[in-house]
């Protein structure tokens, strides 16, 4: 017996497109950037700090913090994935433009061997 084909259409991947606006140069600090993404150049978010956690880098979205009635501070994100693969979209971009402008800024350093030119 056949069985009936569904004809559900799939939805398209979002082309997400992401650059470091700047980096953070202290060693100690957790954040070491933050990022823009641009989702289908249509829409951009802006302020996504690149953090060292304990498993590894991440792309944390931006939020805002508030006090709650009790006192407490709490925390919100203004724009987040809603699919665990534009989560991972976002991620990859982000994590991938990160990796490229910390490349560039090593390749950019003077290396170790070389002094200094000096102007008199």
């Amino acid at each position: 017996m056949a069985t009936k084909k569904t004809n559900t259409p799939s939805k398209p991947k979002l082309s997400v497109t992401a650059k470091v606006d700047r980096m953070v140069d202290r060693e100690d600090a957790k954040v070491k950037a933050y990022a823009s993404i641009n989702i289908g150049g249509e829409f951009i978010i802006r302020d996504i700090a690149v953090v060292e956690g304990q498993k590894g880098i991440f792309a944390k979205m931006p939020f805002r913090s508030y006090k709650s009635s009790d006192g407490d501070t709490k925390y919100s994100d203004i724009a987040f994935a809603l699919t665990d693969s534009a989560r991972q979209n976002i991620q990859d971009a982000v994590i991938d433009a990160y990796n490229e402008a910390l490349n560039k800024s090593e390749d950019e350093l003077p290396d170790e061997d070389e002094s200094p030119v000096q102007s008199m």
